[in-house]
């Protein structure tokens, strides 16, 4: 299955989780043009916070206080900063990708860069 990465900001108690981008895993997070914008503008907007990235499959926790079960009561600000990019013209959404016809929890949004021409087909 592979290692999934949430983005945890230990300073202001958020999360930015990338399951239903186009992946969360090291390739996917550096391929990915949401991936990449949400890292980005997160980081550089958050400057000396205490923020990593923190693996789905382990019990690694990598700030020196607290444990990785303190992460289910951060704030989970992906949908927030994902408006926040659209708005500020840097990633267009483009709806889903995939949506579980069983589970409509289930998805994968297709959010692109703007820098690339795109028509939806």
């Amino acid at each position: 299955m592979g290692v999934e990465y949430t983005l945890v900001n230990q300073t202001k108690k958020e999360t930015i989780y990338f399951s239903n981008l186009e992946g969360s895993k090291l390739g996917e997070l550096c391929r990915g043009h949401a991936q990449s914008a949400l890292t980005t503008w997160y980081l550089l907007h958050n400057q000396g916070d205490k923020i990593q990235f923190i693996d789905d499959c382990s019990d690694d926790w990598k700030f020196s206080s607290g444990s990785k079960k303190d992460m289910l009561d951060y704030v989970d600000k992906t949908d927030k900063l994902i408006n926040t990019l659209i708005e500020n013209n840097i990633l267009k959404d483009f709806s889903f990708s995939y949506v579980d016809e069983d589970d409509s929890n289930i998805f994968v949004r297709d959010l692109r860069s703007t820098r690339f021409s795109y028509e939806k087909s």
